[in-house]
């Protein structure tokens, strides 16, 4: 198992575009630092110098804390000192002589690494195996090429930031997860592009399709690369449950980090709403159900559940009234069509130049409804009674959500039937 996952963790990277023979200095301090950071040391500090290049060799680089249980299970704060040493060649044994010897005489420090782009000689790790003897603390660590190679392929985020070409596919699409979901942070278009074109070769997990979904959203339309359109019912319910069992992580790494919440909501809305076309909409309510309950399996109060879901659910709404009616006889295309509309490059590109800029557009989504009652209704609601179009009639809201649901799920079915519908009543 450790085998295939070493070699899964290896299809992420492509160690042909690591410049190892280039990381030397200021560049290996800095691949050291994002490494350091991404397995969990705190308190880090990059000794660089004044003149921007890195300390010298003869003191440590970078400084961590790791916190880690003692043999009694206490949470103790272990010292680690980070040498980096690049070289052209193999690092001479005399440099790590040197380094052993001068932290043994500094006893706040637990562990020394001592990091080298290219390789130690087996008499250098010979001769640190018998210092080691002698001097049980500080513990050792020689990190040469391949284990940097090793823990570069554990993470993908840090080859993102620093050697963008050594990231496969695979490496790019675990590095936007991570970004996502541990950052709400979204990536270039190009990427999410490379990604979408590799599709058939890459595996997609929940985590992944969300994160992609969002990233859409964050760029402006999920349309050019429809994610969910490509993948089995049974993946967009995961995807959605998925999304959903994190809302409340997922806000509040949104107030946290003080990003847009904006496609996070619309991602959520495109998933309920890609279920709701395969899946019956009791099911969907038990996903809100458990969703919305405490840690003591309380129901939430009403303005939690209002401020967690209500934006969700106007943005499907919202979204549905205006691409229904406008193609159905019943409604005024041109009401329909003004909400979408932008302002017309023309009339504001000359403001660039003066001093006032050029008055906001108004975040007021309102509009006028015009609706024929006599006509039919395009997807064939039965309206004999002249009754208004359902999904105006209906309130987006929790005590009427059984009857939103059931609205919205004969819409998205009669608007894009499944050439297969053998889960619809699941």
């Amino acid at each position: 198992m450790a085998d295939e996952e070493n070699g899964e963790e290896r299809s992420w990277l492509i160690p042909s575009e690591i410049p190892f023979d280039e990381l030397k200095g200021h560049a290996l301090e800095e691949c050291l630092f994002w490494l350091l950071d991404g397995i969990g040391a705190r308190d880090l500090t990059w000794r660089v110098g004044s003149a921007g290049a890195g300390a010298a060799d003869s003191g440590r680089d970078l400084e961590a804390r790791f916190h880690v249980p003692d043999a009694t299970g206490e949470i103790v704060p272990r010292q680690w000192w980070v040498e980096c040493k690049g070289r052209a060649g193999t690092l001479e044994t005399e440099a790590v002589k040197t380094s052993c010897n001068n932290v043994v005489a500094n006893a706040s420090v637990d562990c020394l690494v001592i990091a080298t782009n290219t390789t130690f000689t087996n008499p250098t790790r010979d001769w640190v195996e018998k210092w080691q003897d002698r001097f049980p603390r500080p513990r050792i660590l020689l990190w040469d090429r391949v284990v940097l190679e090793r823990m570069l392929a554990q993470q993908p985020a840090t080859v993102l930031r620093l050697f963008e070409g050594g990231l496969s596919s695979a490496g790019h699409l675990r590095a936007i997860r991570d970004r996502f979901w541990n950052l709400i942070e979204y990536s270039s278009i190009e990427r999410i592009k490379r990604i979408w074109s590799e599709r058939d070769t890459l595996q997609l997990g929940v985590m992944e399709r969300f994160a992609l979904i969002a990233n859409e959203f964050a760029h402006g339309s999920i349309d050019e690369r429809p994610w969910l359109g490509i993948c089995p019912a049974k993946d967009i319910l995961e995807t959605f449950q998925y999304g959903m069992f994190n809302l409340i992580y997922l806000y509040a790494r949104v107030m946290k980090t003080g990003s847009d919440q904006g496609p996070i909501i619309k991602t959520l809305a495109y998933l309920l709403l890609s279920t709701l076309r395969d899946f019956h909409p009791d099911l969907i309510r038990e996903i809100f159900r458990i969703t919305l309950r405490t840690d003591s399996d309380e129901p939430m109060p009403d303005p939690a559940v209002e401020f967690f879901v209500m934006p969700i659910l106007d943005s499907l709404q919202t979204e549905l009234q205006l691409v229904c009616s406008s193609d159905c006889e019943r409604f005024s295309r041109r009401d329909s069509f003004k909400y979408w509309e932008g302002r017309a490059p023309f009339e504001s590109y000359w403001s660039r130049f003066g001093t006032r800029g050029i008055a906001p557009k108004s975040n007021n989504g309102s509009y006028h409804r015009l609706e024929c009652t006599s006509k039919p209704c395009r997807i064939g609601f039965d309206l004999s009674d002249e009754s208004g179009c359902p999904l105006y009639q209906v309130q987006a809201e929790m005590e009427t959500l059984d009857t939103f649901l059931g609205t919205v799920a004969s819409v998205i079915r009669r608007r894009v039937p499944r050439q297969s519908t053998f889960c619809v009543n699941q």
